[in-house]
């Protein structure tokens, strides 16, 4: 016997489409899916740990719609049902339908939209064959930027919550951590009347072809998956805040990403730990050191403990 885990007319407020008015307003867009279970595997025991939690799975798709803006509901589609696919080792195909209920048009219909349906088995192939292929070529010809992420937390058992960020950073194969810097204990800069944070500074080199907008998802759900909820404020405590800093020579003005990132040229939490590990870094056309001391920020900033890779 097989089942289906149903999620019908699932309406969620989004910022997808070709058109610059649907990136600025926005609109409504409508959800349809179905995940099929290998065999027979909701039959083994009356739990949920043998089927798959369709509130998991809304979850998951609130996270994509609100965080990731596509101009393609292909491309939106498909990075559902890839996601989706890979939440769990029960599901064996996924099927998902997103429509428009008022597209920008004005013929009379109820709604556009596409279909997606993936295949687990389909899936893995298909990425193990694309990591083979573009490994093989970074290792060809050396295709990479470097990179620098700033980690911070202020929740629970801080030093374990920064290892853990960046054991899931480093297993995500979309990067390569080179440096870490120290760990800082810093003040609070914006909302002072909360505990202080441990910050470092991570160096790594991303693959050439690589977003910067889909290296921005995966730090997103990496906070996503240690607990940081989605409507946490940036300036409240969290368990974990991970800020895509830098990418060498990319320059990128947007509502959902600005790089080189804005607030590192006011942040000693930020700009200490990557003196330490990048000293050569220019900023407005003077060394990160020699900014760091015409500035003379008064955020307290101390060094607890060595280069994180190694404890």
């Amino acid at each position: 016997m097989m089942f289906k885990i149903l999620v019908k007319n699932l309406v969620l407020f989004g910022f997808h489409g070709v058109n610059e008015s649907e990136k600025k307003k926005g609109q409504y867009f409508i959800y349809n899916l179905k995940i099929k279970l290998k065999e027979s595997y909701a039959l083994k025991e009356d739990s949920i740990k043998n089927t798959v939690n369709y509130s998991e799975a809304i979850r998951l798709l609130k996270k994509i719609n609100s965080e990731k803006r596509f101009d393609l509901l292909e491309t939106l589609a498909f990075a559902c049902a890839s996601e989706l696919i890979m939440m769990s080792d029960l599901i064996e195909e996924v099927k998902i339908t997103i429509e428009k209920p008022k597209p920008p048009i004005k013929e009379k219909l109820g709604s556009v939209g596409v279909s997606c349906k993936l295949k687990r088995k389909d899936f893995l192939k298909s990425s193990d064959e694309k990591d083979s292929e573009s490994n093989m070529a970074d290792i060809a010809e050396n295709r990479s930027r470097t990179c620098f992420l700033s980690l911070g937390t202020n929740i629970g058992n801080r030093l374990d919550n920064l290892r853990r960020a960046v054991s899931l950073l480093s297993g995500k194969n979309i990067l390569k951590i080179s440096k870490s810097s120290s760990i800082y204990e810093t003040e609070p800069m914006y909302f002072k009347e909360q505990p202080t944070f441990y910050n470092l500074v991570l160096q790594a080199e991303v693959k050439t072809e690589t977003s910067p907008f889909v290296l921005l998802g995966y730090l997103k759900e990496i906070e996503y998956e240690m607990g940081r909820q989605s409507n946490t404020s940036g300036n409240s405590p969290r368990i974990i805040d991970i800020d895509l800093i830098d990418i060498e020579n990319i320059v990128i003005e947007s509502d959902i990403l600005k790089l080189p990132h804005p607030g590192m040229k006011e942040r000693n939490f930020v700009l200490i730990p990557m003196s330490e590990i990048a000293p050569a870094y220019k900023i407005n056309g003077i060394s990160i050191k020699e900014y760091i001391n015409k500035c003379n920020f008064q955020e307290s900033v101390t060094r607890i403990r060595e280069n994180i890779l190694i404890i």
